[in-house]
């Protein structure tokens, strides 16, 4: 059995807009140093692809671009093959010219919605075409339970037009309880757009990706009173007196004395930094407007409560497909672990506060509390739970990352979830925490490929000997 040094390891993670790839693995895991355009372009006067000609270059025009990969699914088989290609090649390029040239492996991160026949042909390009030594697929969803270090948990990939659902058990993705819905963070721009449709999808993109562009908890709503200033529609309200208050919105609230409080205090501390004339710049969410920068000009665009909005859709599509999801899924003893282990990945997921706002979503509909049961009789059977009313916002959310903490001793009856918890992040990798885990799957992948390739664990890689022995059907014998 071929044994593949950590330097010679070439990582592939392909996604719809970015691909990226890393080749050697160092001592201190890192994120991946080669990130291109998932796209490749087609020579006008050579390819035809209805004659079975393909002839695709790196370089082009954007009319002859070809995407290989659309909604997490590969499109153009024989484009995606030649991007592979192109990566590969430039790594080796970069290698010393030795005879015989040293071994080399290729891990390839996988989606869900990828057919048998599509992986089966990646293999024998890979293998005809490339001549590559040693090869290797791993699912990326199991890549994210890698990075996190848990057998059990519920893996969100959110992309740019799909969201890929999928449970984690003993270390095995379950593909046949996974879900993939054609929502990703190409919602928030279609709801953003019906906001805002002055803005142009440039600067919709750009609102998106800015700093003043998130998403508020309960907590912080309740802590900007920001809802007291708002019409029926959300837009807010004018007034030319900074003093009036809405009296009926502050009695119905309940919390007239700390509303009127607080806008005391406010109103105290404008004098005293209007006095000294260090006014402190309030927070995002405090403000009523924020300006981020025109993608084109440069020039400040305001922007006011539409910043805090957008995500709703996404937001629920997503809540009720963890719901089937889980389910659905057959091992029912596995369901409150999934539900511990919830991982957020995927770069549509990097809004800030998006993560926070799906864990309060999921909790608030899902969690049993103690009063909803109907007994606390053991039960011999387990249910998806989310069936029985909840009565609304469970009372142990506090928070939405401790949401449901307090519900832990009551796991031994049937119906589950009793708690929903994001998955702890670990700080021991240097190189990633500053990086953002958005890209957690590649980190996995990175770890799980020291263990692939060293030769310790039989039937995780393909190696030439094999492809010749089996042929393309050999990717089917991993026991990964």
């Amino acid at each position: 059995m071929p044994l593949i040094r950590d330097d010679h390891i070439l990582i592939i993670s392909p996604g719809s807009e970015t691909t990226l790839a890393q080749f050697g693995l160092g001592e201190s895991l890192a994120p991946a140093s080669i990130q291109v355009p998932t796209r490749v372009f087609a020579n006008p006067l050579k390819h035809n692809p209805g004659k079975g000609i393909n002839y695709f270059s790196s370089k082009g025009s954007e009319e002859n671009a070809i995407y290989p990969i659309k909604a997490g699914k590969i499109v153009n088989l024989a484009a995606f093959n030649y991007l592979i290609k192109l990566i590969y090649r430039a790594v080796i390029n970069s290698l010393p010219k030795i005879n015989p040239p040293p071994l080399t492996a290729i891990l390839l991160l996988t989606s869900n919605s990828w057919s048998r026949l599509q992986l089966e042909n990646i293999t024998q390009y890979v293998f005809e075409v490339l001549n590559v030594p040693t090869f290797s697929v791993i699912s990326t969803a199991l890549c994210a339970s890698f990075a996190y270090n848990v057998q059990n948990a519920l893996v969100i990939d959110i992309g740019k037009d799909k969201t890929e659902i999928t449970p984690i058990v003993d270390y095995s993705p379950i593909t046949v309880s996974s879900q993939t819905i054609p929502f990703g963070s190409s919602s928030i721009n279609k709801s953003l757009k019906k906001l805002l449709p002055e803005f142009t999808d440039a600067q919709i993109e750009t609102l998106k990706k800015s700093d003043i562009f998130q998403v508020l908890t309960p907590e912080e709503i309740a802590k900007s009173y920001s809802w007291l200033n708002t019409d029926d529609t959300g837009a807010p309200k004018t007034s030319t007196d900074d003093g009036v208050v809405d009296v009926a919105a502050i009695v119905t609230s309940g919390r007239t004395r700390e509303i009127l409080a607080q806008r005391e205090k406010e109103k105290q501390q404008a004098l005293e930094d209007q006095r000294s004339g260090a006014a402190k710049e309030k927070p995002n969410e405090e403000r009523e407007f924020s300006f981020f920068p025109d993608p084109v000009t440069g020039e400040p665009i305001r922007v006011g409560q539409p910043r805090f909005q957008g995500t709703e859709v996404l937001l629920e599509e997503i809540t009720y497909a963890v719901g089937e999801v889980l389910k659905h899924l057959d091992e029912t003893s596995k369901r409150q672990d999934c539900w511990d282990n919830v991982i957020i990945v995927g770069r549509g997921s990097s809004v800030k506060g998006f993560k926070e706002a799906l864990l309060f979503s999921l909790q608030s509909r899902y969690i049993i509390t103690r009063q909803t049961l109907g007994s606390e009789l053991p039960s011999m059977f387990n249910t998806s739970g989310y069936n029985t009313p909840n009565n609304g916002t469970p009372s142990g959310i506090s928070t939405p990352i401790g949401g449901g903490s307090t519900l832990s001793g009551h796991a031994g009856h049937g119906q589950v979830p009793t708690q929903i918890r994001l998955t702890k992040q670990f700080d021991y990798f240097v190189e990633w925490k500053h990086y953002g885990w958005e890209e957690a799957s590649f980190l996995g992948a990175e770890i799980a490929a020291q263990q692939i390739f060293n030769g310790a664990h039989e039937n995780t890689f393909v190696s030439r000997t094999d492809y010749n022995a089996i042929g393309p059907s050999a990717i089917w014998e991993l026991t990964l």
